[in-house]
C-alpha cells in the first residue's frame, strides 16, 4: 500500500524555502461509515447492520466521554482528546470560561517501539517508534491528471 503525493513548488516570495519543492499527500477517495461497516461485516461473522449499529454507538459514546474531559483510547487505532484555544488574561482571576474561544479534537495514533537489536552509547536499546496505522506504508507519486476534453474548440470565442 502506498500514500500518494504530488510535488509542489514554494512560490511565496520572501519565504526561506522560495523555489524549493516539497510534497503533499493526495486523497484519492473517501471511505464512509457504511463502507467500513460493509468491509468489517465481510471480514467477520458480524452482520452489516450490527457493525453499523456498533460504529454509531461508538461515535455517540466517544462524544459523551470527550465532552466530559476524558481521553478515549481505541486499541490498535489511537487516542482522542479535546484541545482548546484560549485568549490570554492579565491575571488568573480574570481568566475563565469566557476566554475559551475554540474546541478541537486531538488524535494521537497508537505507537509501539521496534528495536533494531542494537544498543546506544548510553546502554539503551536502539530502534524507532512506529505508528500502528502506518506500519508498512510507502510513498508513491500520484499519477498525472490525464483528462482529455472530448470537444476541442476551433474558434477561440467558442
Amino acid at each position: 500500500m502506498a500514500v500518494f503525493y504530488r510535488k509542489y513548488q514554494e512560490k511565496r516570495e520572501g519565504n526561506k524555502n522560495f523555489g524549493k519543492w516539497y510534497g503533499r499527500s493526495v486523497i484519492l477517495n473517501t471511505v464512509s461509515t457504511k463502507d467500513l461497516a460493509s468491509e468489517i461485516s465481510h471480514a467477520t461473522t458480524v452482520t452489516y447492520a450490527d457493525v453499523l449499529a456498533v460504529l454509531a454507538g461508538a461515535s455517540e459514546a466517544m462524544k459523551q466521554h470527550l465532552q466530559n474531559s476524558q481521553k478515549v483510547v481505541l486499541d490498535g487505532i489511537g487516542a482522542f482528546k479535546v484541545g482548546i484555544n484560549t485568549v490570554a488574561a492579565a491575571t488568573s482571576a480574570e481568566f475563565g470560561a469566557q476566554n475559551v474561544k475554540n474546541f478541537r479534537v486531538l488524535f494521537a495514533p497508537e505507537i509501539h517501539f521496534v528495536g533494531n537489536g542494537q544498543v546506544t552509547d548510553k546502554n539503551r536499546r536502539a530502534g524507532n517508534y512506529v505508528k500502528d496505522l502506518l506500519q508498512g506504508v510507502t510513498a508513491k507519486e500520484a499519477p498525472k491528471n490525464a483528462v482529455v476534453d472530448a470537444k476541442t474548440p476551433t474558434d477561440p470565442k467558442a
